[in-house]
């Protein structure tokens, strides 16, 4: 399995090394050491890329039983048996005819081998279709190991955001609590009323319930994302990172790789790459099928014994032994118009992925410039929530000392710090949106550098 692993993973390495670094831009993995340490793992880790990697034996099983079809058959049989035999010798003089009775005893066997020499090239083709759906196989192991990248890179931050919602959530809780024990006292000294009191206790029965929502899903989500990754109980909430750093905007970095894409005749994306070699496929059944009935030449040899006793009840025994060599010519002259059905719908489905294709380069290249603008927007969103953050973080400071200065109340204290709690969120999730727009945008254009893991497999 490590082999096929190394061998389907040997072109994408050619390839990035051909490519250079993807426009610098920042992934995920960049910003967190250990992200980048799971990414690799999960290769051989993740339930998906095991199921993918039993995917790249299968395609290597098909290549070899496509290529049979080159080689020589060999085959041998051996029998014994018995049997009862009648025989009656007939005679036009009445009364001379004459039967008998007598068991033989037989021990034939043969030994053969066939080898096709000229079949129109049908079996080449269809060892090279072996070969190419090996390779379209290989092609979807490395974007299968792409996605899952990418949908471990947004939950990895994901669970960055939602650690932080909890965090937020619990302080809340105690806030309103010690809310709700300060108006208990309150009332106890008669200075308010139950009907006062009463939103106070709503509040907190509610944050109670968020804290704790905010507490479960935290946990859920990283079991999930450890069963995703193939991390198992090694991975907890404790390996959550608190904070999503800023990340660097590079426009022109991401434009010039735009407009390298833009500028490939072909793209070189998965998608693109497999419906041409499912051309190429249909271009060899073509090829197959309009042989059908032409005649094919094969050549055999072999050798055979037929050994039989008691012939005609007299004890005798003999045996014939033939050793044979030569050339067959099989034809199939009419099958019912079959192979001209079979031809024609070659061409149709030869029809159908040619037009495919023109759909498909025309959207990957809206794709990509969709992907390149939707990097903008989220850049721009981050650069509003950064700013904001730093101005939640000013104004908690300054809260914090006019409360040492007795001018502020704690309560406001306490607001300032939620609202740095939002502020906090809010940053975070731009600049998660940001990240995933980047890798997005870099696997369209197969510039992902996540995917030079595969070639050390």
């Amino acid at each position: 399995m490590k082999t096929l692993r190394l061998f389907a993973a040997l072109p994408l390495f050619a390839a990035a090394l051909m490519a250079g670094p993807a426009g610098d831009a920042v992934l995920p993995e960049q910003l967190f050491p250990q992200l980048d340490g799971i990414l690799k793992k999960a290769v051989q880790q993740s339930p998906r890329m095991l199921s993918r990697a039993l995917d790249l034996e299968i395609a290597e099983n098909n290549r070899i039983a496509a290529r049979s079809g080159m080689l020589p058959s060999v085959g041998a049989s051996y029998s014994y048996y018995k049997s009862k035999d009648r025989q009656s010798l007939l005679y036009d003089t009445p009364g001379s005819s004459s039967s008998s009775t007598y068991t033989l005893t037989k021990t034939p066997y043969s030994a053969s081998i066939s080898q096709p020499l000229y079949h129109w090239g049908a079996l080449q083709n269809n060892a090279k279709i072996g070969e190419i759906q090996q390779s379209i196989t290989q092609g979807q192991y490395r974007e299968a190991y792409r996605l899952l990248v990418q949908s471990l890179r947004g939950e990895y931050m994901r669970l960055i955001l939602l650690k932080l919602t909890a965090t937020r959530s619990g302080y809340y809780r105690d806030t309103t609590a010690n809310q709700l024990k300060q108006e208990e006292d309150r009332l106890a000294k008669k200075v308010t009323s139950d009907a006062e009191i009463f939103s106070v206790r709503i509040n907190a029965e509610r944050a109670q319930i968020a804290a704790e929502r905010a507490d479960f899903d935290l946990q859920n989500t990283t079991n999930s994302f450890a069963r995703l990754a193939g991390l198992g109980s090694a991975f907890t909430t404790n390996d959550i990172p608190d904070s999503i750093p800023e990340a660097a905007y590079n426009a022109n970095g991401l434009n010039n790789l735009l407009a390298g894409f833009l500028a490939q005749k072909d793209p070189v994306t998965t998608e693109a790459a497999t419906l041409r070699q499912q051309l190429e496929v249909e271009k060899l059944n073509y090829e197959i099928t309009k042989t059908r009935l032409w005649p094919k030449l094969n050549a055999s040899a072999g050798m055979s014994q037929d050994e039989q006793n008691n012939y005609f009840g007299s004890g005798a025994k003999y045996k014939v032994t033939s050793l044979y060599a030569g050339f067959s010519i099989n034809w199939s002259i009419f099958d019912g118009f079959a192979a001209s059905a079979a031809t024609r719908n070659t061409l149709a489905r030869r029809r159908i992925l040619e037009n495919d294709y023109r759909q498909l380069t025309e959207r990957l290249g809206q794709d990509a410039q969709t992907q390149v603008k939707l990097a903008d927007f989220s850049a721009r969103d981050m650069s509003i929530t950064d700013r904001l953050l730093v101005s939640g973080e000013g104004n908690l400071r300054a809260k914090n000392e006019e409360f040492n200065r007795g001018v502020r109340a704690e309560a406001e204290v306490n607001q300032a710090k939620l609202s740095l709690y939002d502020a906090q969120i809010n940053a975070y999730s731009t600049r998660r949106a940001y990240l995933l727009s980047v890798g997005d945008f870099l696997g369209t254009v197969m510039e992902d550098p996540v995917l030079t893991n595969l070639a050390a497999k």
